[in-house]
């Protein structure tokens, strides 16, 4: 490890601590002037990010949109990124106050927390992720799956936040019997499954804006195997700072259990990818775009069109 990311490590559980400190005590206008600041500092200053982003934004909207317009969107991206993190910390202060004022849900997400049954509740990295767990946390038994991160202290402070209104955590490695016996138990999983899951650990290949994206097949799988539902969710920001959380889709148990064993894991994953896309065509602003999304390309589909960071996966010997 180099001295510089030593330095960094050492002041990420201080600078956490001090942000815990000091966000939740600001007035929510300076917050989210704040997070629009961030995001366009972080447009400006880091190279990473506005390469990436573009790469992906020129793969999902080609010429239907404008260089203005996708150097916009990712602004706001960021700034949007920006504000989860920010939140994350405003709403540990007075939590059940400040969610029940600026966290308004739909009736699509009302009638879901209404009426808890076995429920895998998918999202993506899109609008306020995180909130929209605390939120139904505090109305439903909720347990949910998150990567920890590399600074151990920085996770602690984190998942003691996350924590506030009841959701449990658990870590992906070795998650499967501790979601399964949740879900018997009439709980709710909540997933984010709008990341890569290379196929060697169990990822499949659906499209995502015209391309293959590989993504993990959990909610497809945990589904059939316990006689849930499956709900898509979204927490979209507003102008006033204020969330509206939706559930606009839902797959029942019933249609769960028409698709068979040996189909369901796929097409759930591709119904639940077009869940994803069709929310971010609507608002494109409110996605994480600065990652590799399209990071692996599968055996046999060329690699035109595909951003400049995807990389071919090997076949596999005597294939």
């Amino acid at each position: 490890m180099t001295l510089a990311k030593r330095i960094r490590k050492a002041l990420e559980a201080p600078f956490t601590r001090l942000g815990l400190a000091v966000v939740p005590r600001l007035p929510r206008r300076v917050v989210l002037a704040l997070a629009r600041f961030l995001g366009a500092v972080a447009y400006v200053f880091s190279a990473r990010s506005r390469q990436l982003g573009l790469a992906n934004l020129d793969v999902a909207f080609g010429d239907t949109k404008t260089p203005a317009e996708k150097r916009r969107i990712l602004r706001a991206s960021l700034g949007n990124f920006a504000l989860v993190v920010l939140d994350l910390l405003w709403f540990s202060r007075q939590s059940a106050e400040r969610i029940a004022q600026w966290f308004e849900a739909a009736p699509s997400l009302s009638a879901i927390l209404e009426a808890p049954v076995p429920r895998v509740a998918v999202q993506g990295h899109f609008g306020n992720w995180e909130l929209a767990a605390r939120y139904a946390a505090a109305h439903i038994p909720l347990m949910s799956v998150a990567m920890p991160l590399k600074n151990p202290a920085v996770d602690r402070l984190l998942q003691q936040a996350r924590q506030m209104t009841g959701q449990q955590i658990v870590a992906r490695e070795g998650a499967l019997k501790k979601l399964v016996r949740f879900l018997r138990h009439g709980g709710t999983v909540g997933l984010v499954l709008d990341q890569n899951t290379a196929p060697e650990e169990g990822g499949i290949f659906v499209d995502f804006f015209g391309k293959p994206v590989a993504v993990s097949p959990a909610a497809g799988t945990l589904a059939p195997l316990t006689g849930a539902e499956i709900a898509y969710v979204c927490a979209r920001p507003r102008p006033d700072g204020t969330y509206l959380g939706e559930a606009p889709h839902r797959i029942s148990p019933a249609e769960i259990a028409a698709l068979g064993r040996d189909h369901a894991a796929r097409e759930l994953t591709r119904r639940i990818t077009g869940f994803y896309e069709e929310t971010i065509r609507a608002w494109p602003e409110y996605w994480l775009w600065s990652y590799k999304r399209w990071r692996f390309i599968p055996v046999g589909v060329p690699p035109a069109g595909f951003p400049f960071y995807a990389k071919p996966i090997p076949p596999i010997p005597g294939d």
